[in-house]
């Protein structure tokens, strides 16, 4: 299934509203779609302002312009009274692993634009397949901090030795502890293939606990995006063409390479938008369509 209208190949955000007092937080669709569901909780039920955004579609929702990929200045006060809360996620349930998912290199490289805005600290939510927890394991909720984050924050990892991680989680992590910024993964145990909603309490439950904030955790609020539903331009083949696929790849990765290439190069004014163009053909299906393209990540 092909989707001929979210090439991310824009960026479009004012950096100088994040700073060093800011707290970023992050959810991208995974394992039970938790991150996702997490961080549209808490923009459907708290007074949120969209401030950047990724993707080539656009909509107004409860007020804010949204995109597939949107951030967000949260109205919260913490402990902190200079603390700001920054949210970025992706409104529609975009794939991050399996052949529907959008390329390393983007995550890479978004996760390096996010890390450059210098905050305070990041947190980003994900799930863990349930089939992976150790049975004699009382905890739901698994936390990985970069070194850096535990000497701020005092955080200690629970994330298991013998599991593995992918997508955005991965890169924010690699990138956070080789070049030391404060990272914090809160991973809940979740169902794999369909969005999990007890698994996204969990994990809103402890960002509410680890931030200090009433972040409305009686239960979870989703996005309701069928209104979009007649924008979606979707090509479904009856089954998968090898030959278009290489056909498709051959097109766009010599741009996407020498796009990603000069990344270092981009505008570096804090005033400017900052901007990328690769063309890159992501897909957009419901988290248990993804059954067959998961099978082998398991």
């Amino acid at each position: 299934m092909k989707n001929t209208w979210l090439f991310l190949n824009q960026m479009s955000i004012d950096s100088t509203v994040i700073d060093s007092n800011t707290t970023v937080i992050l959810g991208f669709s995974g394992y039970g779609s938790v991150g996702t569901t997490v961080l549209n909780h808490v923009v459907e039920g708290l007074k949120v302002e969209s401030i950047g955004f990724w993707g080539t579609l656009s909509w107004f929702h409860n007020g804010n312009l949204e995109s597939p990929i949107t951030m967000y200045q949260l109205d919260a006060k913490s402990d902190d009274p200079e603390e700001k809360f920054v949210l970025v996620t992706s409104r529609l349930p975009i794939p991050v692993v399996g052949y529907n998912a959008l390329p390393d290199a983007f995550w890479k490289w978004i996760t390096q634009e996010i890390l450059s805005w210098d905050a305070k600290r990041y947190i980003i939510i994900g799930g863990l397949r349930e089939d992976v927890r150790n049975s004699s394991d009382d905890s739901w909720v698994t936390l990985i901090p970069t070194k850096k984050y535990t000497e701020l924050f005092g955080t200690k990892r629970t994330f298991r030795d013998d599991l593995s991680i992918k997508g955005p989680i991965s890169f924010l992590l690699a990138e956070g502890t080789a070049y030391r910024y404060p990272v914090l993964s809160i991973l809940s145990y979740c169902n794999t293939y369909e969005i999990d909603l007890d698994a996204s309490l969990m994990a809103l439950k402890e960002l509410e606990k680890l931030l200090n904030l009433d972040l409305d955790s009686k239960e979870i609020i989703e996005f309701d995006f069928s209104f979009l539903e007649s924008n979606f331009e979707l090509f479904q083949d009856e089954e998968f063409d090898e030959e278009y696929d290489e056909e498709f790849n051959e097109e766009y990765e010599e741009e996407f390479d020498e796009d990603f290439k000069n990344f270092s190069k981009r505008n570096d004014s804090p005033h400017a938008n900052k901007k990328f163009s690769f063309n890159v053909n992501s897909f957009f299906s419901e988290t248990k369509d993804e059954r067959e393209d998961l099978e082998k990540y398991k």
